[in-house]
């Protein structure tokens, strides 16, 4: 009976002594700054989930570029916290949060929040934001791309802050350059802009549909094949069909310009062979004429797919 009292006793003294350092400790403990200070560590853990934990506002639905591996692959993270409560109005308090990020210091303030108390006794601040700091990824053909290299849609992108991040483009057809930038403060929303350049991929599925087409252009029997760009043109009549075979193919190559992807010009020579009556003598004759024209044309990829669609740049001249 008198252990039990001693130990009744015992724990009443704990939940007293508790309840009265109870404000102490809200006081010096759990204060904004510090809340703010747990989050940048957080951040330079790699430790997303933990830093949703000093955020306010919900999680986006897209959290592709939320995630532990993409902040743990940031080519650099925030260090050194360091934070003042600059005041507190009730529920609601002011921040002056310092840290170093990619050797430079950064000063953001921050309006902080008073969440339900944990355990009903400790107070819980976090990061109010208006908006979650994205990344605008403008990538000329293509809806995906790669921050710190892990998949991501384009468009409006939401990430953590501070970071710094990679923003590139590697596809089967199409690449970019990668763009560093840095997200510093919650309202943060930099645009990164990326022009696609083909791959070499490309370039052997662009010279392989540019060769069918061809190959399919001297497959003809009339002296203007039909969907080519060349063609023979004469005032005589000519008697049964015509052959066509080519004797240069085009040097393949790409040049891109913002979106827009274009075979470089490159000449063709063609060689047409047949037989035609003078229609002022109506004599009979063989010719065979050996054409040149300088071959152009748009390359388009969209959805995986690729496109090529010819254009003559320039006249046909007889070689």
């Amino acid at each position: 009976m008198r252990t039990s009292r001693r130990l009744l006793i015992s724990a009443l003294t704990v939940v007293v002594l508790t309840v009265a350092a109870v404000p102490l400790l809200n006081f010096t403990v759990y204060t904004p700054a510090r809340a703010a200070e747990s989050y940048i560590s957080a951040i330079e853990r790699g430790d997303a989930q933990s830093a949703f934990s000093y955020l306010s506002t919900p999680t986006p639905t897209s959290t592709l570029a939320l995630s532990d591996e993409v902040l743990s692959a940031a080519p650099d993270l925030p260090r050194e916290p360091e934070a003042e409560t600059v005041s507190v109005d009730g529920d609601h308090a002011k921040v002056r949060l310092s840290y170093n990020l990619s050797s430079q210091e950064q000063t953001v303030d921050l309006n902080m929040v008073r969440l339900p108390a944990s355990a009903g006794l400790f107070n819980r601040w976090a990061i109010e934001q208006e908006e979650w700091p994205t990344l605008t990824l403008d990538v000329s053909g293509s809806s995906t791309a790669t921050v710190n290299g892990y998949g991501v849609s384009t468009g409006s992108v939401p990430v953590l802050f501070p970071a710094s991040y990679l923003v590139g483009f590697d596809a089967t057809y199409l690449k970019s350059r990668s763009q560093r930038t840095e997200v510093t403060a919650p309202g943060d929303s930099p645009t990164v802009k990326l022009s696609p350049e083909p791959t070499a991929k490309l370039e052997q599925t662009v010279e392989e549909q540019v060769t069918d087409h061809l190959q399919d252009c001297m497959k003809s029997k009339t002296l203007m094949p039909a969907g080519c760009v060349f063609g023979y043109d004469t005032d005589n009549e000519i008697i049964g069909d015509v052959s066509w075979s080519l004797e240069r193919s085009p040097q393949i190559g790409l040049t891109s310009s913002g979106s827009d992807l274009e075979l470089t010009p490159s000449t063709v020579e063609v060689r047409v062979k047949g037989r035609y009556r003078d229609i002022v003598t109506a004599a009979e004759h063989d010719f065979d004429e050996k054409l040149s024209f300088v071959l152009g044309g748009s390359v388009v990829v969209k959805s995986s797919q690729v496109s090529f669609e010819p254009r003559r740049l320039g006249d046909v001249t007889i070689a």
